[in-house]
């Protein structure tokens, strides 16, 4: 399951549940490529992939496919859990996606502070607001 938000400024807002099948990943891409679109610009990406499992290799190869094509973005903020083997293949799939751009934290105060330095006032103040409705803000920025 996956839900991808644009709701205030360049800020695109991706969350991926396990299970994912090959079917969702294809429909993820599209979906994702249609969010883009709609923001003029460079865009910025908060992906919580919290509730996840480790990816079938078939899906992992989607998501890495979009991430090798994303021209305009500024950056990514992937907010990983526990999970070490999700979070050693995360990173894999920024590596073969050719993405310097793109960070992993397990802490969400981390991630809104490097996400931060890109956002605007609206934007940080939503993704603050998106890390509270998921209960993952650790204290006080």
């Amino acid at each position: 399951m996956y839900t991808i938000l644009n709701r205030v400024g360049r800020l695109i807002e991706i969350t991926i549940r396990s299970p994912v099948s090959l079917d969702e990943a294809v429909r993820w891409q599209r979906d994702h490529d249609a969010a883009v679109a709609k923001v003029a610009g460079p865009y910025v990406c908060f992906v919580d992939v919290v509730d996840a499992t480790v990816f079938p290799p078939e899906v992992a190869d989607a998501y890495v496919a979009t991430m090798r094509n994303e021209p305009r973005l500024l950056r990514t903020g992937i907010l990983l859990n526990e999970d070490h083997v999700l979070s050693l293949q995360v990173q894999r799939m920024i590596r073969e996606g050719n993405a310097p751009t793109r960070r992993t934290f397990r802490a969400a105060r981390e991630l809104e502070t490097w996400l931060g330095e890109v956002l605007t006032p609206a934007e940080r103040a939503r993704l603050d607001q998106r890390l509270g409705e998921r209960g993952l803000k650790s204290g006080p920025a």
